[in-house]
């Protein structure tokens, strides 16, 4: 048996014999039959999930009914969507990623979309397109389809994704560049690690979030968070940061950082944005 192919299904038993569970989807990876998302060995299993409880996942206890074991490491943290929040945990057999959703305010979400009232709310709207991101992705209700399968339909073809506009996209450049000289200045300073820190966890972020954002327009296949980035483009050592905690190295790999913005920046909106003479 492949790693990890007991978790998944042991998760849709309890699920489904548990009554404050109202839907299980099942997202990411594992519906992928084939192709560049498709899962491997590697492959966690991803859920969503609307509960009435939703502070049944705030500790493991309930993973006990699985007979999977206990996880040898857990963590309930903010997600993405809004008041969701994001259950990881590393069991022996594998790994689990759940956004737990909760029903009330998922049920008021369905209900404002069957009213059509959607876009008279800004939070929801971006709760609601950060759920279609997901859903658009790929998915399978496993719990729940009679109530909740056309909301998930719905949501999924009519509700548009999460996208950055151009203001956006200018704003996280502006971002950059304040990083930019963060960093240099860092490094002047001789302080190496927090530059290396910076570089990974600021500049570069930008850049893959860009990247994902032009991959987007252009139709073209892309994940988020830099996720098989090397399979999806030829490009990607135009990404890469390569550096290790010494100023030239650091120098380096942040020019080339800044490079590869502006290239971004070119592509996403052409003269309405201009590097600044440093």
């Amino acid at each position: 048996m492949v790693r990890g192919e007991k978790i998944g299904p042991a998760i849709i038993r309890w699920a489904e014999r548990e009554c404050s569970v109202r839907a299980l989807v099942l997202i990411g990876s594992r519906v992928h039959p084939a192709g560049v998302r498709a899962a491997d060995e590697f492959s966690d299993w991803d859920f969503q999930l609307i509960t009435e409880c939703p502070t049944l996942f705030e500790t493991p206890g309930w993973t006990r009914a699985l007979g999977i074991g206990e996880p040898l490491a857990y963590v309930a943290r903010p997600g993405r969507l809004g008041s969701a929040t994001k259950v990881s945990m590393v069991l022996r057999e594998g790994e689990v990623d759940l956004v737990v959703l909760p029903h009330r305010r998922l049920r008021q979400a369905r209900l404002l979309l069957q009213l059509g009232l959607v876009s008279r709310i800004p939070s929801l709207t971006q709760a609601l397109g950060g759920l279609a991101t997901v859903l658009r992705g790929g998915y399978r209700v496993v719990k729940g389809e009679r109530v909740w399968g056309v909301f998930f339909r719905r949501v999924a073809t009519e509700i548009s994704p999460s996208r950055l506009s151009d203001t956006e996209v200018r704003r996280l450049a502006e971002g950059f560049v304040c990083d930019f000289v963060s960093t240099r200045q860092k490094i002047a300073r001789k302080e190496c690690l927090a530059a290396q820190r910076w570089l990974h966890h600021q500049l570069a972020e930008v850049n893959f979030q860009l990247f994902h954002e032009l991959s987007q327009r252009r139709g073209a296949e892309s994940l988020p968070d830099a996720r098989r980035f090397e399979q999806l483009t030829s490009e990607w050592r135009d990404y890469e940061v390569s550096a290790t905690p010494t100023r030239e190295s650091l120098q380096a790999a942040t020019e080339k950082s800044a490079a590869t913005l502006r290239g971004l920046m070119q592509a996403l909106v052409g003269d309405t944005w201009r590097w600044p003479d440093l």
